[in-house]
Order: structure tokens, then sequence, then C-alpha cells
């Protein structure tokens, strides 16, 4: 084991200095701006990832984790709920009304809404209501939106009112991922500590969108609920969980690793007492991972019957929007020299509401795992990890604080830093006044996605 982790610590390290040199030699200027952010963002991830793998190893050997001590009551687990939904509630409330007072709209309170937000993607996952996917025209480029969201707003719309119906179902998600998170958290903590973590979830400045009418509550919400399960070690619940979080997001599919890790652990632990029957769960971890697969499958099946390709979304995403999978330190350099460019062209807009939150989401996160990154659990760390990569890689990122705000082991990181009353205090109301920020540079139609 020794041996497998120092090759670990020396051969992730010198790979990854492998391919940033490769990338190096195709930048126009080795020393700049963008050079130096990408270089520290790499070795940021890297020190990470060794570190995690190096666990990962070790945990194959020497069991790492206590076993759950959840001890609520059915009556101590309500109260925590309704404590939990008031203060979300709350939250919402600030926010919208902050937003309605600053834009200076003259609209009513709720409609307002639908002229800022129809400038992002909702107009998208409206059109997916209303009409399913077409074949011609613009809308066809509505592929590359996934339709579990769209389908729960339908089923909220009445009146034909699909804004109104996807608004709803926002708030319903968004609030039900308070509680979510709270149990999620209470698996490995206190009481008090599980309900802080839940709320800096809520208030992560990309968490903004939770409450916006697109998919990222939904996926929030099915994302906590396969770890939760996976956790459980109720292994059919996670996969279908998973399966429904890729059928909301195309990341939801990033789950099965996560999975993956849980099994394996909860296989190595049944091993060490009876071999025999370690080896019968196997065909019921092997069905369970199929289980998760289907929600992307069945997506390319979408993609299959509206466009005659399974992978047409992919076409439209590199054609209509330049995205394609690229390096996550290649983002930190060319968001830096975009943030330049619009200085130089004197349009702080734009380095305010795009480049700025990119790279200080992006470091953000990075730097609060590589904090945690000796007592995080491994699988979250590992699942973090994967899905920063590949949402940061983007190559053209315009969301990366909604992408980020995803990862709920974030929360965890911010809560061991926060040792003092005084600190959780100040890290809840610099988050809020942030993410109100976030969403009002929305409201005023600036670079916010």
């Amino acid at each position: 084991m020794r041996k497998t982790i120092r090759v670990i610590q020396i051969g992730v390290p010198v790979l990854a200095l492998a391919v940033f040199c490769l990338w190096l030699r195709q930048q126009s200027k080795l020393i700049s701006v963008g050079t130096v952010l990408g270089a520290c963002s790499a070795c940021l991830f890297t020190l990470a990832l060794t570190a995690a793998l190096s666990r990962f190893v070790k945990s194959m050997v020497e069991t790492e984790h206590a076993p759950l001590t959840v001890s609520d009551t059915k009556q101590d687990r309500l109260t925590v709920w309704g404590v939990l939904l008031l203060l979300g509630i709350a939250i919402s409330l600030f926010e919208y009304a902050a937003v309605y007072l600053l834009s200076g709209t003259d609209a009513d309170l709720i409609h307002s809404f639908s002229l800022f937000y129809y400038r992002s993607d909702v107009a998208h996952y409206m059109g997916i209501a209303r009409e399913w996917y077409l074949r011609e025209g613009n809308e066809r480029l509505r592929l590359v939106f996934l339709p579990l969201y769209p389908l729960t707003a339908r089923l909220l719309t009445w009146n034909g009112d699909y804004f109104a119906g996807a608004f709803a179902a926002a708030q319903v998600f968004s609030l039900s991922c308070l509680p979510a998170a709270y149990e999620l958290f209470r698996l490995d903590m206190a009481r008090r500590e599980a309900m802080f973590c839940a709320m800096i979830l809520f208030l992560l400045p990309g968490a903004a969108f939770l409450r916006v009418p697109m998919s990222e509550g939904l996926f929030l919400l099915l994302t906590m609920l396969a770890v939760y399960f996976a956790r459980r070690q109720r292994f059919a619940l996670a996969g279908l969980f998973t399966a429904l979080s890729a059928f909301t997001r195309s990341l939801g599919i990033l789950l099965l690793g996560l999975l993956f890790v849980e099994m394996l652990l909860s296989f190595i632990s049944v091993y060490r007492k009876e071999k025999q029957a370690a080896f019968r769960l196997l065909p019921r971890y092997v069905g369970c991972l199929l289980l998760g697969c289907c929600g992307t499958l069945a997506y390319l099946v979408v993609n299959w019957t509206v466009s005659g390709s399974p992978f047409t979304f992919l076409t439209y995403q590199r054609e209509n929007w330049n995205q394609r999978l690229g390096l996550f330190f290649n983002t930190a350099a060319y968001q830096s020299e975009y943030a330049l460019m619009y200085l130089k062209n004197g349009d702080l807009s734009s380095v305010l509401s795009l480049s700025l939150p990119n790279l200080l989401c992006a470091f953000g996160a990075l730097e609060l795992l590589c904090a945690d990154r000796k007592r995080m659990r491994i699988s979250y760390l590992l699942w973090a990890l994967v899905y920063f990569a590949v949402s940061i890689g983007a190559t053209w990122l315009l969301s990366g604080p909604r992408y980020l705000a995803m990862l709920f082991p974030l929360a965890i990181a911010i809560k061991r830093l926060c040792k003092q009353p005084s600190a959780k205090l100040a890290a809840a109301g610099t988050l809020l006044l942030g993410q109100t920020a976030y969403l009002l540079m929305l409201a005023l139609d600036m670079s916010v996605y």
C-alpha cells in the first residue's frame, strides 16, 4: 500500500505537470496573468486530487469513516425541517423584494421576474414545457436542455401560465433542498452543524439560481437524495435518483462514480466479515449502477427520436455555444485574459457579472476542497473534483457560480473553517449579500447566466 501511495504522490503531480506543459506550449505568452492563474488552478487541483487518491487507496486497507450516528426523533426532525423551511422562505422573500425594488420595474411582483429570467435559459425550459422539442428553427436548440424539469413545470402549470408553473416548481425544489441537505449532513455531524451546512449550501452565490425557473433546484435535490441513499446503503434508490438527476442535467451521470466508491467501501466492510456475503452483493451493485445510467440513456433516446441522432445535443453545444470539454485551468487563463480585455475596453459590467464571479467561485471552490482534502469523505472529494474539472472545463464558461453551487461538500468545508459563532454569522451574511447582488445583476440584464 505504501508503494502505491508513493506512486500516486509522485505520479499525479508529474502527470499534471506534463499536461500543463503541453498546454503551455500552445499559449502565445509563456508568462502572463492567464498562465499564472492557470498554473495556480492546476496546482490546487493536483494537491487535492493527490490527497484524494492516496486516501482512497488507504481506505482499501483501513476503515477511515466512522459508522452513521443519526439519532433524531421524528419530532426533532420535523422541528428542524420547519425551522429551515421558514429561514429559506425568509431568504427568498428578502431576495425577491430586494431585486424587485432595486430593479425599478413597473410589473407585478411575480411576472416582473418573467421579464428578468427570460433573458437567461428560462425561455428554453418554458418552450420545452409548452411545446416539447422541435426539429426546425432556433427552437431546435432546446435539445441541449434536459427534459425532467420542464416536465415537472408542466405538471404545475394552470390556465396556460407556464412561467407561473415553472416558478412554483422552482420554489418547491429550492425549499426541498434544505431538509434534504440537513438529512445528508446529519449523517456525519451534530444537529446544529447540519443545519448550518444546509443554510450555507442555500446561500452559495450560484445558489441564487435555485429560486430561478431553471433546473438547478431539482438537480441539487435529486443529487443529494442519491448521495443520501448511497450513504445509507440503499443503492437501488441511489441508482434511481442518479438516473433522475442525469435526466435533469447531463452532469448527473457523474454521480455513478460516487455510488461506485460507496459500493466499494461497503463491499470491503462486508468482505472483512464474510467473504461469500460480500460477493453475493456484486450483482445488486451492478444492477444499481446500470439503473443509474438510465437517465442519460433516456436523454439520448429523446435526442434520437427528435433529431435522428443520439448525440445531436453535442453538435448544438459546439456550433451555437462554442461549448466543448476542455481543461479547467485553461478556463482560469482565458477568463482572466477576458477580464483584462473588458477593463481595457471600459466594460466594467462584464468584469463584475461574468469574469470575476467565474474566477472567484472557481478558485474559492478549489481552495475549499484543498483545505478539507484530509477530512472530507473520500467519495465526496473524488466526485467534487471530477465534477469541478468537467463543469469548469467548458471551453466558454458562462455559468461557473451556478454549476459550482451544486457542490454540496463545499458547505461542509465552510463549516469546518468557521469554528466560532461570529465567523459563522459573518460567512452567512456575506454569502447572502453576494447572492442578492448576483440576482440583481441578472435582473439588470448584466452578463449573468
